[in-house]
């Protein structure tokens, strides 16, 4: 008897657990495009990137690097060892849609995935806030195609779309072919 109650706990737990996660997605995640992409902006080696410090061409791609330095960071500090803003672009009169950052990448020498992302920040009456969606790279010696996904807003505070790069440990990202795509947003009921 005891277990059956116990088994019927963990079931409405669960299904509750369930629920929650699917009322966060709902509300915090990114909708379906409701159509096709569409190429917002390709960028080049030939475009200026925002972080300007240990980053160089390659061929036709970019080579970031990052450097744990031994110094003493502490375990519950939440800041990556590397935050490097690749590129910002304006929102320009964006209706509400689906953003998405294609590239090919590959991580090497790092002990962790490295992370892509795209996220839209604004400045309010608060100052800036940012909200980043991201994919991992994991490490490899060949280049595979990534994508980051952000559902982008349209609010009376204007934005930046930013493509950034964190690394979590020491290690050398190669990026190329990076494009910033768009598509209208599926409506959620």
């Amino acid at each position: 008897m005891f277990d059956e109650i116990l088994n019927n706990l963990k079931d409405f737990v669960s299904s509750k657990v369930q629920e929650v996660g699917e009322e966060l997605e709902k509300r915090f995640g990114v909708p379906e495009p409701a159509g096709e992409f569409v190429l917002i902006r390709r960028f080049s080696p030939t475009d200026s990137t925002v972080t300007k410090g240990g980053i160089a061409i390659i061929e036709a791609s970019w080579q970031i690097e990052a450097y744990d330095d031994n110094t003493q960071r502490l375990i519950t500090r939440a800041d990556p060892l590397r935050n490097v803003i690749l590129f910002e672009v304006s929102e320009t009169n964006l209706p509400e849609c689906v953003l998405a950052c294609r590239c090919y990448a590959k991580a090497l020498n790092t002990e962790k995935s490295i992370q892509l992302s795209l996220g839209i920040s604004r400045k309010g009456q608060w100052g800036t806030t940012t909200r980043y969606w991201s994919t991992g790279i994991s490490p490899s010696e060949d280049f595979h195609l990534y994508e980051a996904r952000a559902h982008f807003k349209k609010e009376t505070d204007s934005a930046k779309v930013q493509i950034t790069v964190q690394f979590e440990s020491s290690g050398i990202l190669q990026i190329r072919d990076i494009e910033l795509l768009q598509a209208p947003a599926k409506s959620r009921s």
